[in-house]
């Protein structure tokens, strides 16, 4: 006949012998909710650093059109007086006043 020394060492050694079966899961389902959350926390860096790099580089080109538009501002005003600009459109435009005709040589 049992005892109830032999039924409470029974139950001892069942537990001794590792996790039962709803503690597994709960813990199989930590690890995996763990793993998710810093997969995604990894995804979200490399984004940012992604991201902080093209700020650096918007940045840097938003610097060169500025530069190149305060060029552009600073020839415009010096371009005001009409010598000037009959120049540049007869030289870079090809422009001429009505009944001007254009004769054009070759380099050779």
């Amino acid at each position: 006949m049992k005892t109830v020394g032999d039924i409470k060492k029974r139950r001892m050694r069942r537990r001794q012998g590792g996790f039962s079966l709803p503690t597994t899961l709960v813990l199989i389902a930590f690890v995996v909710v763990v793993v998710m959350c810093a997969t995604k926390y990894y995804d979200v860096r490399m984004a940012r650093i992604r991201l902080e790099e093209e700020k650096a580089a918007l940045e840097a080109q938003r610097a060169a059109l500025e530069d190149r538009n305060n060029n552009i501002l600073a020839r415009g005003v010096a371009g005001q007086d009409s010598a000037y600009v009959e120049n540049v459109a007869r030289s870079q435009l090809d422009m001429v006043y009505p009944g001007e005709i254009i004769f054009r040589t070759s380099g050779t």
